[in-house]
């Protein structure tokens, strides 16, 4: 349902384009380039299961670990926006914290904690993204494009117990995950108001990617705005494709504030 909700949005851009004035863009020097800054609220859960390298795994970060979000996560993205060319990069860095009396035996690359035992862990989640859009379908105000690109997610999970002989470990994937899908865009207001909806699936090796969300802007001043964005992701490598043995799945969401910059 959520795919569809999605298709639909980016069908529907062309038809609400109209709404406002005639774009700024007529009238001044084409500011084709934005920068921006933001702070998001992240959510995170993953589970791994099996072995990688030799070494076994069997974990829930939610309801093994409780891991939830730990201070202000922040990021930034720059993207260039011609008129049947774009290009965007982004990076944010994600942090976690948890502390939980476990509930049953777990396995973290290799290491047995034991059912009963208290356990403070960590993860760090770094992402960048390098996307390229070709806008097939444009108009003044609005486009619809296709999306090509990757996002690199490096991820660090370690664990402390918290009594009986200190023991640690920690689980440090690293993932290319490639970027395919559609992206609408539309502004009005005179260029003043702007908004973005993208879906993007991939698959490979029996590994599967997808990732959905939207961007909203309100530009104060033609070149100084204010941003809000939403997006979600799942990842899928069960075991036997890209992960080795191990069965990895991940869900997060995203949900920030930020400002923006045209020149």
């Amino acid at each position: 349902m959520r795919k569809v909700l999605v298709l639909l949005c980016l069908g529907g851009v062309t038809a609400f384009a109209q709404i406002g004035a005639t774009p700024q863009y007529d009238a001044g020097p084409k500011l084709n380039w934005t920068f921006g800054v933001h702070r998001s609220q992240p959510t995170f859960s993953a589970t791994a299961a099996g072995t990688k390298d030799g070494r076994a795994s069997l974990v829930d970060t939610e309801a093994d670990l409780g891991l939830g979000r730990s201070g202000s996560p922040s990021g930034a993205f720059l993207e260039y926006s011609g008129q049947a060319h774009g290009f965007r990069l982004a990076y944010d860095a994600l942090r976690f914290e948890g502390e939980r009396t476990l509930a049953r035996d777990i396995q973290l690359d290799g290491v047995t904690y034991s059912a009963g035992t208290g356990i403070r862990s960590k993860a760090r989640l770094t992402v960048v993204e390098g996307l390229y859009t070709y806008k097939f379908l444009r108009q003044a105000d609005a486009w619809v494009g296709l999306d090509l690109g990757a996002q690199v997610l490096k991820s660090e999970l370690s664990a402390l117990t918290l009594s009986g002989p200190p023991t640690s470990s920690a689980l440090s994937p690293t993932m290319v995950l490639p970027q395919v899908g559609l992206s609408g865009w539309s502004s009005g207001a005179g260029g003043l108001l702007e908004s973005r909806v993208f879906y993007r699936y991939f698959r490979l090796q029996g590994a599967s990617c997808s990732r959905y969300g939207m961007d909203a802007r309100a530009y104060l001043y033609p070149r100084f705005g204010l941003r809000a964005f939403y997006e979600a992701g799942t990842v899928k490598a069960p075991a036997g494709s890209t992960q080795g043995d191990l069965d990895l799945r991940a869900d997060s969401r995203l949900t920030g504030l930020g400002l923006v910059l045209r020149f």
